[in-house]
């Protein structure tokens, strides 16, 4: 789950969900993509192994509010992800492996030995996966890579701020990708765009939410909806 406070309630956003939003706006981007249609499944799937996980809300006894995707159980969390990559792979050898790429960069420095088998496991994954690729998707790793991590932030930067305002501190001095800072500026509520603009068109993104109340109890779901404007 992503996670917000807004006064005595939580709002959850499904990963899953966020990842759509995600693959929305890499869909938007003014730029070539290749492969297109295997980067944007990608981009767009590169959280599905948290469903599972999103259908139960965890409380943290020790914050006492929900666990987020931050400080969920490590062991269940490494479980989701090798099969959420493994679902992703099922469908294309190629988005599998930049799933799995993205998820290993988590644990590049990481001491706990879970977190280090998983590590190796999904290195020697994409060793086995890059087998399969033609040249072109070959020469397109790293940029395809650089996307699927700048639209992953892209998105939680919409998914963790409170609408119209700016007070998400990860991404207060903007996101940086290929050699630029990127900053969402709302306009209101429910219109915002990016600065310096890199979108084809305007467009429309659909954000589900639960709202939860500090009894743990789920009071609403609801679908918040957004205009990106060029």
């Amino acid at each position: 789950m992503i996670v917000r406070k807004r006064g005595n309630y939580f709002i959850l956003v499904k990963q899953h969900d966020h990842g759509l939003v995600a693959g929305e706006i890499a869909a938007h981007i003014n730029e070539p993509i290749q492969p297109l249609a295997k980067t944007l499944f990608a981009i767009s799937h590169h959280d599905v192994g948290w469903e599972e996980l999103d259908q139960t809300i965890r409380w943290n006894e020790e914050k006492n509010r929900p666990y987020d995707f931050q400080d969920y159980p490590l062991l269940p969390k490494l479980e989701a992800y090798t099969q959420g990559i493994a679902r992703v792979v099922a469908n294309d050898h190629y988005a599998g492996f930049l799933c799995s790429k993205h998820y290993a960069s988590f644990f590049t420095n990481e001491t706990d030995p879970a977190a280090r088998r998983f590590r190796e496991q999904e290195l020697t994954r994409q060793h086995q996966l890059r087998e399969y690729f033609t040249q072109t998707e070959e020469e397109n790793i790293a940029r395809n890579f650089r996307l699927l991590q700048f639209c992953d932030k892209l998105s939680l930067f919409i998914c963790l701020s409170d609408p119209g305002e700016n007070r998400n501190l990860w991404y207060e001095d903007g996101i940086f990708y290929q050699g630029k800072r990127y900053q969402w500026i709302w306009e209101d509520r429910h219109r915002l765009r990016i600065s310096p603009n890199l979108f084809i068109q305007s467009f429309t993104l659909d954000i589900p939410y639960q709202l939860v109340d500090a009894y743990r109890r789920l009071v609403g779901s609801e679908t918040y909806t957004l205009q990106v404007l060029v």
